[in-house]
């Protein structure tokens, strides 16, 4: 075109920026909000995900695609700027590896969506006193943020959370089982021990009624190999809401102490025989 070959090269390059940028506006307030608009009409989540990764990546591939362009009108060459800008890729990326691989991480969570914003989950524990369960903040392309139980945000590389067993509450709009475990003599009546434990588990008002079951879990420690102080029993109940649980098992284990000093049963205790030289 003349009227374009006959501006300035510093008119031009100013024309392909604002150019870029009225695309990033029209492309921001009119064709993401139109697929927001279709993704949300949708039952398939994939499409909501889709429009979740453009968001965050579409202006960095229109500012690559503007450097370009205003490079070009300059008279540079890009076949061998991306040539070396390859070359150099493949230096930070030996060089970044572990940033790299958050990166690609990043883009499997976003893709797959094993986890979204808000869900209830459990993953790896981070350290010694935080606890590993936690909500969904934010899945960003290098870190993904849990709101943890103690109302700490905890910053995870999107690689730990790939290679990590993750279990998603929130997937299934159903009941949870909760499980406590308590240990009695070996001559306890165990009869007697699943009746109170049922019933101190049923007289919590927080849990979903009727919903106890007691189970002989063991009598031998198969983690330590050794015998256990006394036989493993496990109470279970479903409560509606996952993110009471810690709250609901303090109530639950209340009731039970109390329920088995009522009926005057013991919980089992360590033996240990002192002998003299």
């Amino acid at each position: 075109m003349e009227w374009w070959d006959s501006l300035n090269v510093w008119y031009r390059s100013g024309a392909i920026v604002v150019a870029g940028l009225l695309v990033h506006v029209f492309f921001k307030f009119f064709i993401l909000k139109h697929l927001e608009r279709l993704s949300a009409a949708t039952s398939n989540d994939l499409d909501d995900r889709l429009v979740y990764f453009i968001k965050r990546f579409h202006f960095l591939v229109l500012s690559f695609a503007i450097f370009l362009l205003v490079l070009s009108n300059h008279g540079v060459a890009i076949t061998p700027f991306l040539a070396s800008a390859g070359i150099a890729g493949i230096a930070i990326g030996l060089a970044a590896k572990e940033t790299l691989s958050d990166i690609l991480s990043g883009i499997f969570l976003i893709t797959d969506r094993p986890i979204r914003i808000g869900d209830r989950i459990k993953i790896e524990r981070p350290g010694k006193h935080w606890g590993a369960w936690g909500d969904v903040v934010e899945i960003g392309l290098r870190r993904t943020q849990i709101r943890n139980s103690d109302d700490i945000i905890l910053d995870y590389p999107n690689s730990v959370l790939a290679n990590s067993v993750i279990t998603n509450f929130s997937y299934l709009d159903k009941p949870v089982r909760v499980r406590i475990r308590f240990q009695v003599n070996y001559d306890a009546d165990l009869d007697r021990v699943e009746q109170v434990a049922a019933a101190a588990i049923n007289a919590t008002p927080t849990i979903i009624p009727n919903t106890a079951d007691i189970v002989i879990r063991g009598v031998w420690n198969d983690d330590r190999g050794h015998q256990l102080a006394g036989i493993l029993v496990e109470g279970r109940y479903f409560i509606e809401n996952i993110r009471d649980r810690t709250r609901i098992r303090s109530q639950v284990l209340r009731s039970l102490i109390q329920h088995f000093n009522d009926a005057n049963l013991t919980f089992a205790t360590q033996q240990i025989e002192v002998t003299r030289p």
